[in-house]
């Protein structure tokens, strides 16, 4: 299926020659062939998912552990080698930097953060090491994030590691030599309960091991995504993404990763806002489920309520193409979902009604 390419970046005019119909955009691909295909296969198959400029940042030294313990809001202090953790890094106003997962290796620890070109967590992590012992190396030139998803995915995966990988721990890595091919392995668990599994692997690697994938899908649909199928996933699922949901202007309450916050561990950087927030109920905003009438592709149009008050912001939207009604996800005011009754969105110059609804009523 691919040709050897560039290990710097995968994508480049040799996908466009296998895929005629992909659609490209920055340096992500919004689709390979069909975006309604590709969401089909999330929904019944195995959707596998190339995370272009995913940021993986490798720690080493005798400080890491507790270094990362401290600025972040997870407890990582007891994270064993071949462990995993999902942590939050926040400014000292308790708004994000980006959401991470930490991996903890033989002789070393690896971040992984979300896709970023201007890798602000490497940037924001070495801003504040000063005395630890500690180096850190920038590694998403050499190594690419895979990602598995849909419901076909465990069965497609027992078919290529066999029984001794346990499918269902979220917090074991596994390292991994299949058919020649060496790559790290885990599952995450994503808000509204989707699975997603993970693959980091050399980046020069990629094209033949896409290769090898598609050799023994054998009954397995699996389908290579672009980003438009995805967005319509982890909107279905309320996946709070950068910039989208994750950002400057939001919180861990606010697009419900409050869970990923210890509040036993003590101090990190953010805890003082976060703590004034749960002591006195002061969550002033949610992430909520944005069902519109008629289709539209203002991300950013505004949220009012029957009273014209702005209730809030939309920070995703699906491709029009892939649902009846066009859904999407919206940061909204709590007080204008106590008050309001209809709910409107301003795109322009058009008034859209809109339902809001909470995410818990869609798992």
């Amino acid at each position: 299926m691919f040709q050897e390419v560039s290990n710097k970046h995968i994508m480049d005019d040799q996908l466009l020659q296998q895929f005629p119909g992909m659609l490209k955009s920055n340096s992500s691909v919004r689709r390979f062939t069909n975006a309604a295909d590709e969401f089909n296969t999330l929904r019944n198959g195995v959707g596998l998912r190339i995370v272009f400029d995913s940021m993986i940042i490798k720690m080493t030294g005798k400080d890491v552990l507790d270094f990362l313990h401290r600025i972040s809001t997870n407890a990582l202090l007891d994270l064993q080698m071949q462990q995993k953790r999902n942590t939050l890094f926040l400014n000292d106003k308790g708004r994000f930097i980006d959401r991470a997962t930490l991996l903890a290796l033989d002789g070393e620890y690896q971040l992984i953060g979300s896709s970023d070109q201007n890798k602000r967590l490497l940037s924001w992590i070495n801003k504040f090491i000063i005395m630890e012992d500690i180096k850190t190396d920038d590694l998403s030139d050499k190594f690419t994030l895979l990602e598995l998803i849909g419901p076909q995915t465990n069965s497609f995966l027992t078919l290529m590691l066999g029984n001794e990988v346990d499918l269902h721990d979220v917090t074991k890595i596994h390292t991994l030599s299949v058919d020649g091919f060496q790559f790290l392995f885990c599952l995450n668990v994503e808000p509204g309960n989707a699975k997603v599994f993970k693959i980091i692997i050399e980046k020069e690697k990629v094209p033949d091991f896409i290769d090898y994938l598609f050799s023994i899908r054998s009954v397995f649909d699996l389908t290579l995504i672009g980003e438009d199928a995805y967005d319509a996933f982890r909107i279905q699922n309320g996946i709070p993404a950068l910039p989208q949901e994750i950002n400057d202007s939001t919180n861990p309450y606010e697009v419900n990763l409050i869970g990923e916050v210890n509040f036993k561990k003590g101090c990190y950087i953010g805890q003082e806002v976060i703590a004034r927030l749960d002591t006195y109920d002061k969550i002033q905003r949610k992430l909520m489920r944005i069902s519109l009438s008629s289709k539209m592709n203002d991300k950013n149009a505004v949220i009012n309520s029957d009273g014209m008050i702005q209730a809030g912001i939309i920070s995703s939207i699906s491709n029009p193409e892939l649902f009846n009604e066009q859904i999407g996800l919206a940061i909204v005011n709590k007080k204008a979902l106590e008050t309001g009754k209809q709910f409107h969105v301003l795109s322009g110059e058009e008034k859209i009604p809109a339902v809001i609804s909470s995410l818990d009523d869609h798992k």
